[in-house]
């Protein structure tokens, strides 16, 4: 149901080719196309799609300003199974524009869900379909109201996504189930038709858990997934020392008044999201620094190991000054002041990047790990915004995607020089 290559180093590295691979000898039927897919833009995913032996599909999905599907989506597929024709349709993440790369969908459009059921679902049944499943990659909730606004579609039942909750519920007879995060759980229908109408009878799901103790699974492991496993694991290891691109000086991790590397990654966040005010980023995230000169992808894995999501907070001034004083971070788009009042830091001025003061009572956006937002560090940031945007993004892509870009042009990456937070008397 969508983010097929989000997470582990390998898949990052290998841009989701080796969970096509495991997901071909899986013998998958279809997939569908979520916001994460797009994370290494349409021609990546286009390369998928052609990999893959099972569709992508998205029905919702379309190029800007036409009625034509992109060429790496289906909006369903028909199978049979026990004699019986079962219509998968694919509902794409509608906010994908605002958790992606804006330009890697520019010249795309995500159509509501609603409008696409009416227009879709029809044509499944059309095409001969007595089960309808639909992959619904949004909240269950979204999932939810859609459904309860279409429940005279005949809709048989729905998998909701997005979120890491497993949830289930049942809307007009038709279940809308989450079956939760990484592929540890997953949920199965059994479905009951009616031998002489064709018509659905029944319908029960069940959220299944993958489970068993290391060493002792309840299945055989699948020796073609572990070779698929170790060839990634292999293959990851000769591209992480692919070059990147080059950085002119040394980049020390520094200190929260002044990190180049930490400016270099918080620098290359708003780069890719420009309509966001300001960055933040925990001084502990960086773990070792980056050298003058060449910088492979293993150089840039080590000195950012973590795997985080970027989010985008929305919040006041004064909201911002109290994170600056928990735990005071690397900041981009701004700088600051501060007094030591007993050992603790006070913000004394805080400004923009053109020196306009930041005001206390207006609301800026603001890009920070999710490791921070939910508390890490002792950060608040979930105190003042309990519903971010959740840009489904490594923290490290846009600094991996200034130095492609950088070394495309035949240019070295300079951080930006001088403190960004300075004690005042």
């Amino acid at each position: 149901n969508g983010d097929m290559w989000t997470g582990p180093t390998e898949s990052t590295i290998l841009r989701g080719e080796s969970v096509v691979e495991a997901y071909n000898a899986m013998g998958l039927t279809a997939a569908n196309v979520a916001n994460h897919e797009f994370d290494f833009g349409v021609e990546i995913l286009r390369a998928r799609a052609q990999e893959a032996k099972f569709p992508f599909l998205g029905a919702n999905l379309y190029e800007a300003g036409t009625d034509r599907h992109p060429d790496f989506v289906a909006p369903y597929v028909i199978v049979k199974r026990q004699g019986v024709k079962v219509g998968v349709v694919g509902l794409s993440y509608i906010d994908t524009p605002k958790t992606t790369l804006a330009k890697h969908v520019a010249n795309l459009e995500f159509r509501d869900y609603g409008d696409t059921l009416k227009k879709v679902v029809p044509e499944v049944k059309a095409a001969g379909a007595q089960v309808i499943v639909v992959l619904f990659h949004d909240e269950l909730a979204k999932a939810q109201d859609v459904i309860k606004a279409n429940a005279d579609l005949g809709i048989t039942a729905v998998v909701a996504g997005q979120n890491h909750r497993r949830e289930q519920v049942e809307v007009a007879g038709i279940p809308v189930v989450n079956p939760g995060p990484f592929g540890r759980s997953y949920v199965r229908f059994d479905v009951t038709v009616d031998n002489k109408t064709g018509a659905v009878t029944k319908v029960v799901p069940e959220t299944v858990e993958v489970t068993g103790e290391v060493g002792a699974p309840p299945f055989p492991p699948s020796p073609e997934l572990a070779r698929i496993a170790e060839g990634a694991r292999q293959k990851a290891k000769t591209l992480a020392s692919e070059t990147l691109g080059r950085f002119a000086k040394p980049l020390p991790v520094g200190d929260f008044t002044n990190s180049p590397l930490g400016h270099v990654v918080v620098d290359s966040w708003l780069a890719e999201f420009p309509e966001v005010d300001f960055a933040m980023l925990n001084h502990g995230a960086l773990r070792q620094p980056l050298p003058a000169g060449p910088v492979t992808m293993g150089d840039v894995v080590s000195a950012l190991p973590f795997e985080n999501n970027l989010l985008i907070t929305t919040m006041t001034g004064q909201a911002i000054k109290a994170q600056l004083e928990i735990d005071h971070p690397i900041v981009g788009g701004m700088s600051w002041s501060y007094r030591e009042q007993k050992n603790v830091r006070k913000v004394a001025s805080l400004v923009d990047r053109v020196g306009k003061p930041i005001r206390d009572d207006k609301s800026y956006t603001v890009i920070i790990l999710d490791f921070m937002y939910m508390g890490g560090d002792g950060f608040t940031f979930k105190q003042f915004d309990t519903a971010p945007v959740d840009t489904g993004i490594s923290w490290r892509q846009p600094v991996l995607h200034g130095l492609r870009s950088a070394e495309a042009s035949n240019r070295k990456i300079s951080p930006k020089v001088g403190a960004r937070a300075r004690k005042v008397r």
